[in-house]
């Protein structure tokens, strides 16, 4: 099967197109387009031209130059974010002002309580303490990777929680493996490696068959699994060792 008739069948079962979009809260595409182009709502994380070609926030286009007109895909997870946005009076840009706010707020407050946060974002504590206005400018970011598609490959749903989930159980399993480097694990660094493993996979989804060796799931769920003996990863899926932007 070629690359593009792979990506295919992998968007058909994961993602939905905007006509479905807009169906799904009753709404309409020019709607919907509205929200989109105002920043309220994401950009696709897949778009597929007729001629074979296709492209994603993540791992840039493939296939050659774009001919005809594509097929845009979405997370299906924009579909309670434009529910939302269809009970607000606001017009699209103060939608869209409003709900970066409100992430970034939710944000910042749920990794504060956290115990163990560095290990999801390190860059953003200063002597082990965060820093509220490192965190902010990290959640904007976030959200814009929201925005522009990338997290909408990544993840099965979006909210500060899943963000933080995702990077946070990234974090365990680098740290308990020290990146991968480590050779034996203790019984207790295994079932706790386990653990890790098994919540990271809970809020991912599966990652289209050309993203995958070099996204999250190849290389911290599918090489783990396989350097440690502790199982095998889905067939097909080899991880490698390049590193993605955004949600790798």
């Amino acid at each position: 099967m070629s690359a593009v008739a792979t990506l295919q069948a992998y968007v058909e079962r994961h993602f939905i197109a905007l006509a479905e979009l807009a169906q799904r809260a009753d709404s309409d595409i020019a709607t919907v387009a509205g929200l989109i182009a105002a920043g309220a709502l994401p950009q696709p994380s897949y778009r597929i031209w007729p001629n074979g070609t296709f492209s994603s926030p993540i791992g840039g286009a493939h296939g050659g130059e774009p001919q005809g007109i594509p097929t845009d895909w979405y997370s299906p997870a924009a579909v309670w974010w434009l529910r939302r946005a269809l009970g607000m009076a606001e017009a699209p840009t103060e939608i869209a002002r409003e709900f970066a706010a409100d992430f970034v707020i939710e944000f910042v407050t749920q990794l504060r309580a956290l115990p163990d946060g560095q290990l999801a974002y390190p860059d953003v504590y200063v002597g082990g303490v965060l820093s509220p206005g490192a965190a902010a400018t990290l959640a904007a970011a976030e959200w814009a990777d929201w925005i522009n598609g990338g997290y909408g490959v990544c993840l099965r749903h979006w909210s500060a929680t899943d963000a933080i989930a995702k990077m946070l159980q990234r974090g365990r399993i680098i740290a308990l493996t020290n990146g991968a480097t480590r050779e034996t694990l203790t019984p207790s660094d295994g079932k706790a490696l386990l653990e890790a493993l098994e919540r990271l996979e809970a809020v991912l989804l599966p990652f289209a068959p050309h993203q995958r060796p070099t996204g999250t799931p190849g290389l911290w769920i599918d090489r783990i699994l396989v350097r440690y003996g502790l199982g095998r990863p889905p067939a097909g899926a080899a991880a490698e060792t390049t590193a993605l932007r955004l949600c790798a």
